[in-house]
């Protein structure tokens, strides 16, 4: 089941506002890309190894020779140049990368900032780089980003889109998960998210999934 739309060549951006579910969706997402035989590099600047792996394991059903084609990256304290390093080491025998997120990427990288003009700047910096790598290696890379909790679902929309408004090329693949009541005040799913494909300001609905659903307690 494809919750996350991502191409080889291109970066996917996923966002919006916290306790939504990105991360879980994003190991959901990888489990995915495991059982059909592709490669992939998890870089986890929050959840330990083994939180993933019980999830994959106990949660999505990944096999254990799966997981022999997952390289989980301890992210903590890592920077843009050698996360880029990394990937670029397994050239050709990578096929989709996860960075889980880009705020403490960000931190990381840079350091902290008060600026949110300097933040922007940095943020696009990031974005940039990682679309230029899914290119050269024609690879997959899928980016978490928190948007906090306060910002209404328009600045959402907004702000995603600044943070591509440097990436040159059409290559950036920009997404919004929240529940029915954040995109609609009508609508409430205790359970339910939705997965928003951003064009600017045109808006496609991607996918819906009960959280619950997936995440099967064993």
């Amino acid at each position: 089941m494809e919750i996350i739309k991502s191409e080889k060549g291109s970066l996917t951006i996923l966002t919006g506002k916290t306790d939504m579910g990105k991360s879980t969706l994003t190991v959901y997402d990888a489990s995915e890309y495991l059982k059909i035989g592709s490669n992939v590099i998890f870089f986890s600047y929050e959840y330990c190894q083994s939180i993933i792996y019980n999830k994959l394991i106990s949660h999505f059903d990944v096999g254990w020779g799966n997981l022999f084609q997952l390289n989980i990256v301890d992210a903590s304290g890592l920077t843009l140049k050698t996360l880029e390093e990394i990937v670029r080491s397994k050239k050709g025998s990578v096929d989709v990368v996860y960075v889980d997120y880009l705020d403490l990427l960000k931190n990381a990288t840079f350091g902290e900032t008060t600026s949110e003009e300097e933040n922007l700047k940095q943020i696009q910096i990031i974005v940039e780089s990682l679309a230029s790598l899914a290119k050269e290696l024609n690879i997959a890379v899928v980016l978490l980003s928190q948007l906090g909790s306060s910002a209404d679902f328009e600045t959402c929309i907004a702000t995603l889109n600044s943070f591509a408004a440097k990436a040159k090329g059409n290559n950036v693949i920009k997404m919004f998960i929240g529940k029915g009541n954040i995109i609609d005040a009508r609508i409430n799913y205790d359970d339910i998210v939705h997965v928003i494909l951003i064009d600017g300001y045109d808006l496609r609905h991607f996918s819906s999934v009960n959280i619950r659903e997936i995440y099967k307690d064993k």
